[in-house]
This record gives C-alpha cells, structure tokens and sequence, in this order.
C-alpha cells in the first residue's frame, strides 16, 4: 500500500557554502545559542543523564547567568542582527519562570524540503522539557503558563526500547542511565492530550480539526542499542498510537565516557539513513519524521534532504555562547568592560572558543549592551581545518573530542552516582 508521508524535518543554520571568510557573514547570517541556565536537578529537569553535556564537560557544568539578565542579553544581542535561541536545561524549570521571562521562543530552527520551508514547530514557541516537571502535581499551572506565554509544541526525549507486543523495556533494560524512564514520559505526553481536549476550541468553518494547544515532538537517540529496521518500525507503531507530532531521530554521543559501545560507526550510520528512509518511504506515519544534524554527512543523500544539513555551520554560522566567571577587561571614564560568557563553535562540546561575551556598563549614560567578540582569525583557522580534511565528517563533534585532554570532562564523583542496580542512586538534589 502507497504511503503518504510529510516531507523529513531538518535543522536549519544557514545553506551558505563553508569556506566563506568570517569577516564577509553578516550578523543576520549567524545563529546564536544562548546557553542560559546549565544546571540539573530537582529545580530544572530533575535528572541527571550520565551521557548529558551539562554533567560532563566542566566549562559548562553548574554555570548560568542571571536569570533577569538573560532577556536583556538576548534582546542586546537580537539587536545586533544575530538569530538567538535561548536555550535552558528545562523550559519548565524554576516553576516555569523562562516561559514567563522570554515569551514565545524556539529552542533550534527545524526546516523541510528542498527550499527549507519553516515547519509546524516553528509557527509558535517549542518548550524543551525532560518530562519531569510534568509529572508533579503542579503540571496544568504549567501548561498554563507555556499556553499564556505564545507556546504551541512541547519536545522532549524517549528513553527506551520496545518488544514485539509495543511495551515499554526501560529500568534495567534500557543502557542510559539517569534518564527519565519512557514509561513516565508516556504519561506526560498523555497529560498534555488531556489537556488539548480541555482546551479544545471551536471547529474552524473549513471543516479541519480545532487547532490543540500543544503539538508534541519527541527526540530518540540512536545508538547500537536501538538501530535497525524492526527497531524503527516498532518505534513508528509506537508513536502513531501514541498520537505525538514530529519524531525526530538524532545520534548517541558518548559525552560522559560511559558507553562508547553504543556509539554508531560510520558505516552504521549511513545504513541507520537507508533506514530511515525506508522507515519514510514504506511505512504509513501518522507524525513528521525528524533528523539531526548531529548524525554528519556519511549517507545522508539518500534521505533526499539538501546536503548541507549534514555538514554542521558550528563556527561559521552558528555558534554556542556559555556562561562564564565573570572578568573585568577594563574600566575608565566611567565605563566597564567585562567578559561574562564564552563563544564556543561546537553546540555539544563547548569547543573550540572563538572569544568572549563582553557587558559594557556606561555608568554615566545609564546603560548596558552585549557583544560578541569574535576571533576571527581563530574561526577562518578551524573552517580551513574543515575545509582541508583535518576534520573529515560534517559533524565534527567526535574528532573534536578525541582532541580534548582528559582535564575538559568533569571530575569524577561530580556526576550522578550509579548504583549496583544499574539505577541511579537517589541524588541529595532531585
């Protein structure tokens, strides 16, 4: 039976060929993510996953900035010209307090298609969420707030594995640990049906369904441990009963150093791309197929989506900032110069760095402005690097880390404890 499937969803930072000189990118050009809050834990996403950035790389592990600073930043640097997604650990953390900070923002810029048309998720806010702050029993104030403040799509990741029969195998079944278990996350994403069906509004005249208040995307990471063709196909059945509306697929990365078992080989992921496509071509699917840039360049033709979604824009078009100690670089007549962030090229790795996020506060005039000052000399280097197969794949990330010394990851015992169960011990802070 012929199926008629939506167009694969792709991120988005910008089509322009690598290579073109730093100085000649316009701010309009350059994607900005804006690292707000990294902290884990009961107040934010009430997990610790072992494989996750925050808990493994010391630069930005436990660092934010002022919350009521955030806004200010983004708004400086939106007025410089830069596309900023501010970016947090939970958008649901603090009680909910970024929804109501920042309004309507997208956590990454999803396209389709060969002329990257904007998707469904870019038409109003994407809250990113673990799925925990969800389950408390303050969970509709929240939705409340997320529907207030412009939000239209919640995403969040599944954890877990599934049998022939569609049953959840997570707990000791599943190999990532500190994760929020699927069969939690399976509630959550019922909670957020109950509510679009409280919150359902007239049907509109042409007949279609009334518009919800949230879509739901869902992000699977894959690895050696759910890869495959019957895997995939149990994870569409799966999610077509579960009535979500984007799945996106993206790449296990060992950052934490836990499991390099699982992480896919080159070859494995241009097979994981003929079965996606197969997965989009064969199977009827009743949500959008997502894939990440993160999975690099090996095969992805095949999907049929524009190349350049395969060769990452970390350090040229788009770039990561991270809070950072706070540093004066100088202060005279009244005004005061100071390093608060950094700007970093790789969105997972926080590496290479290409400068600072500089405040300058003008006492006299009574104001403060953001800037980025970029190395641009570092950045031409590291885009020549790419450009000259010192770093071969479109996603760099792992070469990258097979540079790092050993002193860039978190010092052990500063992570989640495991416990001989294989579940994580009770952590004093969740």
């Amino acid at each position: 039976m012929p199926v008629d499937n939506a167009p694969i969803v792709y991120e988005f930072h910008s089509d322009a060929p690598l290579g073109i000189p730093f100085a000649q990118i316009a701010p309009e050009d350059i994607h900005i993510y804006l690292n707000l809050d990294t902290k884990i834990g009961k107040d934010t996403c009430g997990q610790r996953c072992e494989h996750c950035w925050f808990v493994n790389y010391d630069d930005v592990y436990d660092m934010a900035f002022d919350m009521t600073e955030g806004p200010h930043i983004k708004n400086g640097l939106e007025a410089l010209g830069y596309r900023v997604f501010p970016r947090y650990v939970d958008s649901f953390g603090y009680q909910g307090k970024f929804l109501s900070l920042f309004g309507s923002t997208n956590n990454r810029e999803f396209r389709q298609e060969s002329q990257s048309r904007a998707t469904d998720t870019m038409e109003s806010g994407d809250a990113w969420t673990s799925g925990r702050p969800l389950l408390g029993d303050g969970y509709v104030e929240l939705l409340d707030l997320a529907k207030a403040n412009g939000y239209g799509t919640i995403s969040t990741t599944f954890h877990g594995l599934l049998d022939d029969d569609l049953r959840i195998v997570d707990g000791r079944g599943f190999p990532l640990k500190g994760v929020l278990r699927g069969s939690d996350l399976e509630k959550v994403v019922h909670r957020i049906h109950d509510y679009n069906e409280r919150h359902a509004g007239a049907a509109p005249d042409d007949g279609t369904a009334p518009r919800k208040a949230f879509r739901v995307n869902i992000t699977v990471t894959l690895g050696r441990h759910n890869t495959g063709r019957p895997t995939l196909e149990r994870y569409a059945r799966y999610f077509n009963a579960l009535g979500v509306d984007t799945v996106r697929f993206n790449n296990y990365a060992d950052h934490g150093g836990h499991h390099p078992e699982l992480e896919l080989s080159r070859e494995e992921i241009a097979r994981t791309f003929e079965d996606l496509k197969w997965l989009h071509d064969c199977v009827q699917l009743d949500f959008q197929l997502g894939v990440s840039g993160d999975f690099g360049d090996d095969g992805l033709e095949v999907l049929g989506i524009p190349s350049h979604v395969g060769w990452c824009r970390g350090g040229s078009h788009l770039f990561t900032v991270i809070p950072s100690a706070v540093v004066e670089l100088s202060r005279g007549d009244g005004v005061r110069h100071e390093k608060i962030g950094d700007i970093v090229g790789c969105v997972n790795m926080f590496e290479p760095h290409f400068g600072p996020l500089v405040r300058t506060t003008d006492e006299e005039a009574g104001t403060v402005t953001y800037d980025l000052l970029f190395d641009h000399e570092a950045i031409d280097a590291f885009t020549a690097d790419r450009m000259s197969g010192v770093y071969q794949n479109g996603c760099f990330a792992r070469e990258l880390a097979r540079k790092l010394p050993p002193p860039r990851r978190v010092q052990a015992g500063r992570g989640r404890p495991v416990a001989a169960t294989g579940e994580p011990d009770p952590c004093p802070t969740c």
